[in-house]
This record gives C-alpha cells, sequence and structure tokens, in this order.
C-alpha cells in the first residue's frame, strides 16, 4: 500500500515546476471546484427562498381560511360557527386559534392618487399582547407608538407594513385615508365608497415584501363600522400547528360543514361556504420556485458531469504519458489490481480535493452573497452614468418588488453541502476509473518494448 500512495501522489504531483497537481490535472480540479460551489450556491439561495416563504406565510396572515361565498359574502353569527367547528376534537388539537375577520380591497390615498391595497382586521382583545407580539393572527410589530396604540379598538388606527411605510414616505402619527367598497354593486349608482382617515400607530414587518408593502391592519371593532357590517364579519380564519397538516385541516372543516345538521347548529341559512388554505393562495408562486430551483440544479449538476467527462481525458492521458512507467512497474511484479487502483485513486484525489475547495468557495460565497451583489450592483451604478450620462437609470441586480423580500435569503445545508462533495467524488472516481483498467490491462512487454 505505501508504493501505491507514493506512485499516485507522485502522479498528481506531476513536475516540480507546476507545484501541487500537474498541468493536466489543474483544468478537471478548477471546473470541477467551480461547479460543487455554483451548485452549492445556487441550492443554498432556493432553499432560503422556499424557507423564507414559509416562514413569511407562517408569520403573516391566516393558513386557512373560511368565506360565505353566498351574496354579500357577510359571516353572520360567526361566534356560533367557530364553536361548532370547535366541536370537532380532531381540528381543534391541530389548530393554534381560529376566530373572525375582514379582508377586504381598498384604496390608500397618496397625494392625488389612489393605491390599490389589502385591509385586514382582526380582533385585539389585549393591546399588551399586541405590543409583545402574541397575537397569532398579528405580524410581528416593529415599531409602535405607545400611547396611541392603546386606543387600537376604540379610534380610528392602523398599523402598516413597514415597506408601505418607506415606499409611501410616511411616518407614525401621520393621518391616511383609506376608502373601501360598501353594500353590494348596483347597476345605476355603481359601489358607494366609505372613506375614513386614520392614524398610523404601527408598523409590521413579516420580511415578506409583497406583504409589508400592500397590507394595513385594524382591530375588529373599527373595521366593522368603518364597513358597516353589524357585527358581522366576512371571513374566519385559522392558525395552524403544521403547515405540513393544511390539507388534513381544511378535510376536518369541509366534513363539518357538510353535516346535514350545520346550519341549524349555527342558526343561520343561506349560507354558502368555501375553505382555502394559504398553500392554494400561493400555489403558483411556490410551484414557479420549485420548478426553477429543479431546472437550475439540473443544469449545474450537467457541469459537474463535464468536469468529470474532463477527468476522464485526464487520466486517459496521465496513463499514456505513464505507459513505460506501468510497463517497468508491471515488469517489477507489481498487480494490475495496484495500477488499477493506482489510477482510480488518482482520479478521486483530484475529485475530493476539488470538491472539499469548491464546497469553501461555494459556503463562503453564499454567506457573503448579498454584500457581493450590493457591491457589484453600487458599482455598475457607478459608471453606468459616466458611459450614458442622462439616460442611465439605476439598476437593481435582485429587485424587491419581483422577489417579494426586503434581502436575499440564503439558507446553507450542511448535509446537502456532504452529499455533493461525496457524488463528485464518486464521479471522479468512477470517471478515472476507465482509464485506469486500461491501463491495468495493458501488455508490459509490449509497452516497454514500443515505448
Amino acid at each position: 500500500m505505501n508504493i501505491i500512495s507514493l506512485i499516485t501522489f507522485r502522479y498528481i504531483r506531476g513536475s516540480r515546476a507546476f507545484g501541487l497537481l500537474s498541468l493536466k490535472s489543474r483544468l478537471s480540479f478548477i471546473v470541477m471546484a467551480v461547479g460543487v460551489s455554483l451548485l452549492i450556491v445556487v441550492l443554498s439561495i432556493f432553499n432560503g427562498f422556499q424557507k423564507q416563504v414559509k416562514e413569511s406565510l407562517w408569520n403573516g396572515g391566516p393558513h386557512v381560511t373560511i368565506e360565505n361565498n353566498y351574496g354579500t359574502g357577510e359571516i353572520k353569527n360567526y361566534e356560533k360557527v367557530i364553536s361548532v367547528l370547535l366541536e370537532n376534537e380532531e381540528l381543534k388539537k391541530r389548530i393554534v386559534t381560529i376566530q373572525g375577520n375582514i379582508t377586504s380591497h381598498g384604496l390608500l390615498q397618496n397625494n392625488n392618487t389612489f393605491v390599490p391595497i389589502m385591509i385586514r382586521a382582526i380582533p385585539v382583545e389585549d393591546t399588551k399582547s399586541l405590543m409583545q407580539n402574541e397575537i397569532p393572527n398579528f405580524p410581528r410589530l416593529e415599531y409602535y407608538n405607545r400611547e396611541s396604540i392603546n386606543t387600537i379598538n376604540s379610534n380610528n388606527t392602523v398599523v402598516i407594513g413597514k415597506e408601505m411605510f418607506n415606499l409611501y414616505g410616511f411616518h407614525l402619527g401621520r393621518a391616511i385615508t383609506i376608502a373601501v367598497p360598501s353594500g353590494s354593486f348596483n347597476v345605476t349608482r355603481g359601489v358607494e365608497l366609505n372613506v375614513n382617515n386614520f392614524e398610523i400607530v404601527g408598523l409590521f414587518k413579516t420580511g415578506y415584501y409583497n406583504y409589508d408593502s400592500k397590507f394595513v391592519y385594524l382591530s375588529l371593532p373599527v373595521a366593522q363600522k368603518f364597513f358597516k357590517l353589524n357585527n358581522s364579519v366576512n371571513q374566519l380564519t385559522l392558525k395552524v400547528k403544521s403547515l405540513d397538516e393544511l390539507e388534513y385541516v381544511k378535510e376536518l372543516i369541509l366534513d363539518t360543514i357538510r353535516e346535514i345538521d350545520f346550519n341549524k347548529k349555527i342558526e343561520s341559512s343561506g349560507n354558502y361556504f368555501i375553505v382555502k388554505t394559504i398553500a392554494e393562495e400561493q400555489a403558483n408562486f411556490l410551484a414557479a420556485l420549485r420548478m426553477e430551483k429543479t431546472i437550475i440544479s439540473n443544469i449545474v449538476f450537467l457541469f459537474i458531469i463535464l468536469a468529470a467527462l474532463g477527468m476522464v481525458a485526464t487520466v486517459y492521458s496521465l496513463v499514456r504519458s505513464k505507459r513505460k512507467s506501468i510497463g517497468i512497474l508491471k515488469a517489477l511484479g507489481l498487480p494490475s489490481s495496484s495500477i488499477l487502483l493506482i489510477f482510480t485513486l488518482n482520479s478521486m484525489i483530484i475529485g475530493l480535493l476539488s470538491s472539499v475547495i469548491g464546497g469553501i468557495i461555494g459556503v463562503y460565497y453564499a454567506n457573503n452573497l448579498e454584500t457581493i451583489i450590493n457591491g457589484l450592483s453600487e458599482t455598475i451604478n457607478f459608471f453606468g452614468p459616466i458611459f450614458y450620462k442622462s439616460s442611465w437609470r439605476n439598476i437593481e441586480l435582485v429587485p424587491k418588488d419581483i422577489y417579494y423580500f426586503d434581502h436575499l435569503p440564503v439558507d446553507i445545508d450542511i448535509s446537502f453541502i456532504f452529499m455533493v462533495t461525496t457524488a463528485s467524488t464518486i464521479l471522479s472516481g468512477l470517471a478515472g476509473y476507465f482509464p485506469a483498467r486500461w491501463a491495468a490491462n495493458l501488455d508490459p512487454v509490449e509497452t516497454i518494448k514500443n515505448d
């Protein structure tokens, strides 16, 4: 084994002029290392996106919503509906909370224009719990005015997203004008609007840009007056203990709603309840994210396959250059299995080194990716006006309004990195096996005589 190790490392090192790796091994080493680092960076970004989406959906809004798809959508006796649903023990032990909400489109006045927003109103039983972020359906507060937020159930106050706050240049204590539809549509007069002023008393942040820039939150009593719903709601919302059980929770709710005596229990008729999960509402975005992850991962993995094919050429070239040495070794009694092991180990060790170096580079690059991209954006925006002068518009390499997040999420999975480096090493070994097998089958007499 000592002679095998000595010869293997001697062939890896090459001539002293080239240092650690021979010139023939360097290209394969570089390509394999780049492929591994690219795969780690790409998968870390997409894992981060998926993790951030789940966390934002978990923290931001309700997980399951129940709506009345009949008439104006008003849910009367909603507290009765909640009590009937909680009679299902299987459902009760799988949810954190269930409550009546109001969710509606609205218009926010910004200077001389109105911009579309989403309004959500939930019951705030204790303002202390609100300030300590202990209300499940309320997103996490970043800033708030302590005195004003204590009046959230009685005064016209509103909590908005931090991105909306920055987008329109608002400040705490400012009065904003919101308009919402009132009543049902009429052919002659169209839709009536309720318009009112609200004071901004707090800012929330989920990390999901599309949510933080579009939603505003009110307390349920204030919203009922604003929407003129007379102690009714237009939505029942649930928070579940595990997002993996969303579909099962939905089925439990549907089973309860479909019971023959359900309307009798809730003392109300003329209802047509539909149930939606947050995974269904965000299905297109999540599916697009999974598809992008799969396609790009396959493309980068093909890059690693290409590096493995390059390893075949490297080992084959090494075998051709060492034909005479192979013949002498076999003539001295070194078995064919040892020759096979020498050249297979040669490619595996190069693959292992490139995988480890590529993994380290990939982890470093992934951890500092946002800083690198921001620096690159600043560099481009610095030199852009020099070449394009007045026609230049500053660019943003990762636009928030496209990717929805206020930062670039990265999630590095150590087990995945181990799997990638192991797979790359095995691929390198397989790539070196076939040229090594040819080397092991060389005839020593013919090799020495011809070379």
